[in-house]
């Protein structure tokens, strides 16, 4: 059965799969801020926590959804990039998806230095970014301000886009001078500036050079770069550097957040196995499950080998086997693996129900505009919980349930309006 994905056609599975994935990084991200939801309240709490949610050794459900929006990208990279590519050509494409992705980046700084505002963080590294992040806010403002006077926008639009590029290379060069300091023994902090947009956005940069490749054997060549990077990544991961401060290089990639420069390595990896598995997908849909049921035996046996080698411990929390350990701070090599598999079988669950067709459907609202969505909940909740944090940790059960849901409805329905007016943010 064929899934060819046309200009103008969207299969349904691949909107709802990314729509569960950004409604969950928002609303569990709300509901961690009311203490008295007891266990549910700790649903976005990552390994190794030891307060979240466990399913595997150091392995949490909110681990999984990392994982699960790479793959909902990597279901549309490589379609996404031959259309442009036919339509304006490689190279075109290619400068297209290198900004895209330096933006998504420049997003997520842009994100840090709002917070860096509001937690009065001023030290000169802050005070640079809080500049360019006034610049974004003020182009932004400026832009919607002027949507009547096209020639007055576009020069606001395009003064926001060069902004939003150069704090992408910012972020860049910020995680790749902080790695190199940790690996000189230089410090043992993080510079922060990484967090989930910023190695979202490196993953694409890292898997782009074999996206554009176009071959009868491309699928197969994506895969076996994928892996042939998660393998160098392994090396690394596993070994000890000379020089550092930390007693293994798992410790060392783990001090920034998502492993930060060699955690968006592991991630490129995972992006261009993903678009190895959704090429075939596109092909036949029987192949793409057979494929996956040959993927879960290597997979099986990494696990097997970490149940196999656990210490002795009556908890999941901070449970580091000694043979390649499961840890979603540094992206370990197992972490990769274990989440690819639960993530591609959870799309095809969802892919189960593409015979659903109805105009109520909250998950494809949600699916169709990600990032924006992503950006209003910063805005808006980050604002809500700053100002009645302390008021939302204190709500009584019932309360906070009240409170969560009309949340939840709030947002749904700006899901709703946006996608009933076809409003997209595309990058």
């Amino acid at each position: 059965m064929s899934n060819t994905l046309t200009k103008n056609s969207r299969i349904p599975s691949i909107d709802r799969f990314r729509g569960t994935v950004i409604f969950c990084m928002v609303i569990f991200q709300f509901i961690s801020y009311f203490d008295n939801l007891g266990v549910i309240a700790n649903i976005s709490s990552h390994a190794p926590d030891a307060n979240a949610i466990y399913i595997l050794p150091n392995f949490a459900i909110a681990d999984v959804i990392a994982p699960m929006f790479i793959l909902a990208i990597g279901l549309t990279y490589v379609p996404s990039f031959r259309r442009r590519a036919e339509k304006a050509g490689t190279k075109t494409a290619v400068i297209h998806f290198v900004k895209r992705n330096l933006t998504l980046i420049g997003i997520g700084v842009v994100m840090n230095g709002i917070n860096n505002i509001l937690n009065g963080e001023f030290e000169p590294l802050n005070i640079a970014m809080i500049i360019l992040t006034v610049g974004v806010l003020v182009s932004g403002i400026l832009t919607l301000a002027f949507t009547k006077v096209k020639k007055v926008q576009k020069i606001f639009s395009t003064v926001l886009q060069w902004i939003l590029l150069i704090m992408g290379v910012s972020g860049i060069v910020i995680t790749t001078v902080n790695f190199i300091m940790l690996c000189l023994g230089k410090t043992t902090d993080s510079y922060g500036y990484w967090l989930v947009l910023h190695h979202i956005g490196l993953a694409g940069l890292v898997a782009l050079p074999f996206v554009a490749i176009k071959h009868k054997m491309g699928g197969a060549i994506r895969f076996i770069a994928g892996a042939v990077i998660l393998v160098a990544f392994a090396l690394f991961h596993e070994g000890d550097l000379a020089g550092d401060l930390f007693a293994n290089n798992m410790q060392l990639i783990d001090v920034v957040p998502d492993g930060g420069l060699m955690g968006g390595i592991a991630y490129g990896a995972m992006m261009l196995m993903y678009a190895s598995f959704a090429e075939m997908y596109y092909v036949n849909k029987k192949k793409f499950i057979g494929l996956v049921a040959v993927f879960a035996v290597p997979v099986a046996a990494v696990l097997a080998g970490v149940y196999m080698t656990l210490p002795e411990t009556d908890t999941y929390a901070n449970a580091l086997s000694t043979f390649l350990p499961v840890n979603k701070g540094s992206i370990s090599p197992s972490y990769v693996l274990i989440s690819m598999l639960i993530a591609l079988v959870a799309f095809i669950i969802y892919d189960c129900f593409n015979f659903y067709n109805s105009k109520f459907d909250p998950l494809m609202w949600w699916g169709k505009n990600p990032i924006l969505l992503y950006c209003i909940e910063f805005l808006f909740i980050g604002a809500l919980t700053a100002f009645l944090g302390d008021f939302f940790a204190g709500c009584s059960v019932g309360l906070s349930v009240v409170i969560v849901v009309i949340i939840t409805a709030l947002l749904t329905g700006i899901a709703y309006l946006l996608n009933k007016k076809n409003i997209i943010l595309k990058l």
